[in-house]
C-alpha cells in the first residue's frame, strides 16, 4: 500500500525509454561529428526575439532573407556556400560534394575559411512561412542540418530511415530547440479562416521528443530553467520539467555526453 502511494508522487517520464535512449544516442552522434567545442563553448540557445533576429524588412523576400542570414550565423555555417533564392527563381540542382576536411562551425565571430564549391548550395522557402518567423527559421535550420549531414556522410543513429528525425536533433543541437518546440505542433483552433497550414513547419519529431532534446541541450550547457522556458509556449513548460527530471535520472547517458566537454 505504501509503495502504491509513493508511486503517485513520482514524476511520469515524458518519453518511453526507447525514444529517450535514441535522443541521447543522437546527441552523441552530433557531438562526435559536428564540433563539440562549438556546442559547449559558443553555441547559444536561440530565442524568437529581435536580439537574435534584428533588422527591418520591406518585402516578403527581404524578411525571408533576413531570417535566413541570422539562422545561418547562429548555426555557425556562414562560411558555407549557401545561397537563398526566392521560390520563383529556385534552381533545384543536385548538391555537389565538397572537399571538407572537418565540420567545424563558429557562431560567434566566424573566422573559419570560406568553403569553396563548384556551385552554390541553393535553398528556397515557402513565402507563407514568413508569416511565422519561428517556423521559417526552424525550417531553415533543419535544411542546414540536412546539408551538414549529407556532406559529412555521417548518418544519425538508425541510419537513412532516421535521416529527417536525426537532422532535426542536429538542428536542436545547434541551438534552435525553443524555435523547434514552439513550431512542432500548431493547434488548428476554432477559427478555420485563421489557420494557415502552409505557414506551419513540417515536423518529423513529436512535440515531446523536441522538448526532450531541448531539455538535454540545456542540461548539457547548464542553461537555467528560466532562460530555457522564457519564450516557450505555456503548455510546454510542464513537459520541459518532466524531460529534465527524466534526463537527471539517466546519469550514465549524461556522463557519456559531458565527457566531450573541454
Amino acid at each position: 500500500m505504501i509503495n502504491k502511494l509513493l508511486n503517485v508522487f513520482k514524476t511520469k517520464p515524458l518519453l518511453d525509454t526507447e525514444s529517450a535512449d535514441w535522443i541521447f544516442e543522437a546527441f552523441h552522434w552530433a557531438l562526435t561529428n559536428f564540433d563539440s567545442q562549438e556546442f559547449f563553448n559558443r553555441s547559444k540557445l536561440i530565442q524568437p526575439t529581435n536580439q537574435f533576429f534584428p533588422g527591418g524588412v520591406n518585402s516578403v523576400h527581404a524578411k525571408a532573407e533576413n531570417i535566413f542570414k541570422h539562422t545561418l550565423n547562429h548555426a555557425g555555417l556562414s562560411h558555407w556556400p549557401f545561397q537563398l533564392q526566392p521560390p520563383e527563381h529556385f534552381q533545384n540542382l543536385p548538391v555537389q560534394p565538397m572537399n571538407v576536411d572537418s565540420f567545424k562551425r563558429h557562431s560567434a565571430k566566424n573566422t573559419l575559411p570560406v568553403l569553396s564549391s563548384a556551385q552554390p548550395i541553393y535553398i528556397s522557402y515557402n513565402p507563407q512561412q514568413t508569416l511565422k518567423p519561428e517556423d521559417l527559421s526552424s525550417s531553415y535550420a533543419h535544411v542546414l542540418a540536412q546539408h551538414l549531414t549529407v556532406q559529412s556522410q555521417q548518418l544519425p543513429p538508425g541510419g537513412p530511415e532516421y535521416f529527417a528525425e536525426g537532422t532535426e536533433i542536429l538542428a536542436i543541437f545547434m541551438g534552435f530547440g525553443v524555435m523547434f518546440s514552439n513550431s512542432a505542433y500548431t493547434f488548428r483552433g476554432g477559427c478555420g479562416s485563421c489557420y494557415n497550414a502552409q505557414a506551419n513547419r513540417q515536423a518529423s519529431l513529436s512535440e515531446n521528443e523536441v522538448i526532450f532534446a531541448l531539455a538535454l541541450y540545456c542540461r548539457l550547457k547548464d542553461i537555467p530553467y528560466s532562460e530555457a522556458t522564457r519564450h516557450l509556449k505555456t503548455h510546454l513548460k510542464t513537459n520541459y520539467k518532466q524531460a529534465i527530471k527524466q534526463i537527471e535520472d539517466q546519469q550514465e547517458h549524461l556522463s557519456n555526453l559531458l565527457a566531450f566537454k573541454q
